[in-house]
């Protein structure tokens, strides 16, 4: 890879990650944006400067056609932050690898889909090796907090016998996005209703286990998840809602991974207003064990659009077909 040539990016989705991924890549050396695309109307036409608040204008319009952006623009890698499920996108990656780009994606279940759609993997890891690019789905969680970072610090273990995570997050310094994914401010029964019909919580929770288990090569027996409400004890107000005793002020998401009977991988992930002691926490029950804190956790908004932008020169490199952060060099940041 030619490290003096600048990264030509495309964004493709423009809501909060989007958005918050073309401010940074218009910022960061190495990197040019080429082009910008939504469906959403209030957002086509629109001068990308406009929409981002830059007051000035970028003279780079948002396109609903991504096949004519990618077309006229020919970059190097997509930027692709849409929805959060594999097969609702796959259309979406099938054009973009169909132009010949590399894609980075923040589709929650593309961590790992293999676990829920193998032919999909299959016919995506076959297309992108006919047009020799890279695809990979990543984030902060996700991506790297209760997975990718867990692996590489396995790497200092001569035996692994169990991988245990939590991250624990206060809601309220959240963005209003994430604070109504993990339903703050609903009834306990409006929560679990949302949740029975896939409308609410935390993606990913298995697709993170099931990571782990095939960076370590082990083959797991079973994949469990547990989703539940994480009631608030005291009224509480947030920047953007206001939540009273008895309401719901979050989620307590847990992934466990089984194997010969014994569980092997834990993943503890809770995210409500007013969590105190937030943290990110990961235990390795190896030789020698290995116990890892951050204080105050990984703050998600900004983590997240960096992992995306970081991990581009990374996949651009890497040799074509649909990838996995397990399979890619170690993920660091490109200043």
């Amino acid at each position: 890879m030619d490290t003096t040539k600048k990264i030509k990016v495309v964004q493709l989705g423009l809501g909060s990650i989007g958005t918050s991924c073309a401010k940074v890549v218009l910022n960061k050396n190495g990197f040019e944006l080429v082009g910008a695309v939504d469906v959403a109307e209030d957002k086509v036409g629109t001068d990308l400067g406009d929409l981002l608040g830059l007051n000035r204008k970028l003279n780079l319009e948002v396109s609903a056609d991504v096949q004519k952006v990618l077309a006229e623009t020919e970059p190097d890698v997509v930027l692709h932050t849409t929805q959060s499920f594999v097969d609702v996108v796959f259309p979406q990656l099938e054009t973009i690898i169909a132009s010949g780009t590399n894609v980075v994606s923040s589709t929650e279940e593309l961590l790992f889909p293999q676990l829920k759609y193998p032919e999909l993997t299959r016919q995506l890891d076959t297309l992108a090796k006919k047009y020799e690019v890279t695809v990979l789905g990543t984030g902060v969680n996700p991506g790297f907090v209760m997975d990718t970072l867990a692996i590489t610090m396995t790497s200092v273990c001569t035996n692994v016998r169990k991988v245990t995570a939590e991250r624990y997050v206060d809601a309220s310094k959240r963005q209003l996005s994430l604070q109504k994914k993990v339903g703050t401010g609903l009834t306990v029964e409006e929560f679990h209703n949302l949740i029975n019909a896939g409308k609410l919580g935390h993606i990913g929770m298995k697709e993170s286990v099931a990571l782990i288990a095939y960076a370590l090569h082990w083959e797991l027996d079973t994949i469990e998840e547990s989703i539940d409400p994480v009631v608030a004890e005291e009224d509480f107000i947030t920047p953007y809602l206001k939540v009273k005793k008895g309401q719901v002020a979050g989620i307590k998401n847990v992934g466990h991974g089984w194997k010969d009977g014994q569980e092997v991988i834990a993943l503890d992930l809770r995210m409500y207003v007013g969590a105190q002691n937030p943290h990110d926490a990961i235990t390795i029950e190896g030789d020698p064990p290995v116990h890892l804190i951050i204080k105050d956790g990984i703050f998600g908004d900004l983590a997240a659009v960096a992992m995306l932008i970081n991990v581009a020169p990374i996949v651009i490199a890497a040799e074509p077909g649909l990838k996995t952060m397990a399979d890619l060099p170690i993920p660091r940041a490109f200043l």
